[in-house]
């Protein structure tokens, strides 16, 4: 990623690292076993997890296969991610610093790479893609999970515009169509890409990026003004007093040709 965009990644989750890892939706174990699962994941697979955050991911990935590592940009993440593998006592686990559109591993090297939750952060996501394509082994198998965006164009738009008042490091939130057509383009095999959804309480959500009570007061109204006219796809409505809101999300798997 370009140098400024990466400053402001590290920045970003370096203020943030602890608040994100403490989120239900990083931690939910249910939720990462289904994607491990998903995968195909055997315990002869060497497995990378790109952008891991603080590891949870990666961590699920040690329990079911032969070796994880855990690649992400901000230190402050793996260092949290090192802290909780030891405490659960994976030695077949690793978390190394450095940057998604350029791996610091071999070419195929790994039979399952992952990504969640990431590539709405990416300004090149078919560079990501391919740096994923390039170190998993021929017939190997891509995993790429995340937030999608509506078909609308307006209403992306509405959702992208939330998204980064909370969080200045999202680019923008992919519609399945988009997907699909970067992975045509990757020339990747589509194995299958159930959808989900996941809920969240605005105001917690809000915490898990900290913007400034002025953006945080700003991103509660565009809420509110998607209430009765759904501006945004996000599915807003109010739950016991409380504004709430639905991320809808897909899973892909995807085999890498071979020669």
């Amino acid at each position: 990623m370009t140098g400024s965009h990466i400053d402001r990644i590290r920045e970003q989750f370096t203020r943030q690292a602890e608040a994100y890892a403490r989120m239900r939706q990083a931690t939910d174990e249910r939720g990462l076993g289904l994607l491990v699962a998903l995968a195909g994941t055997t315990g002869a697979d060497r497995v990378l997890d790109v952008a891991c955050g603080p590891g949870f991911l990666t961590m699920a990935f040690a329990v079911r296969a032969a070796e994880a590592v855990g690649v992400d940009a901000t230190e402050a993440f793996l260092g949290l991610a090192r802290e909780e593998a030891a405490r659960r006592g994976l030695g077949n686990v690793r978390f190394e610093s450095g940057d998604a559109e350029r791996l610091p591993h071999a070419d195929a090297s790994f039979d399952l790479v992952a990504c969640r939750a990431a590539f709405h952060h990416f300004p090149r996501p078919e560079r990501v893609l391919a740096e994923m394509a390039r170190v998993a082994k021929p017939g190997g198998r891509l995993l790429v999970a995340d937030l999608l965006a509506d078909e609308d164009p307006a209403k992306a738009a509405y959702q992208d515009r939330i998204e980064r008042l909370c969080d200045p490091t999202h680019v923008r939130a992919l519609p399945a169509s988009a997907f699909e057509r970067l992975f045509d383009a990757s020339g990747l095999e589509l194995l299958r890409g159930p959808r989900g959804t996941i809920d969240y309480d605005v105001e917690e959500w809000i915490s898990h990026g900290g913007p400034a009570p002025d953006a945080a007061r700003e991103i509660v109204a565009l809420f509110e003004a998607s209430l009765e006219v759904d501006r945004s796809g996000l599915r807003v409505r109010r739950d016991g007093g409380r504004l709430r809101f639905s991320h809808h999300t897909a899973a892909f798997v995807l085999r890498v040709p071979e020669p």
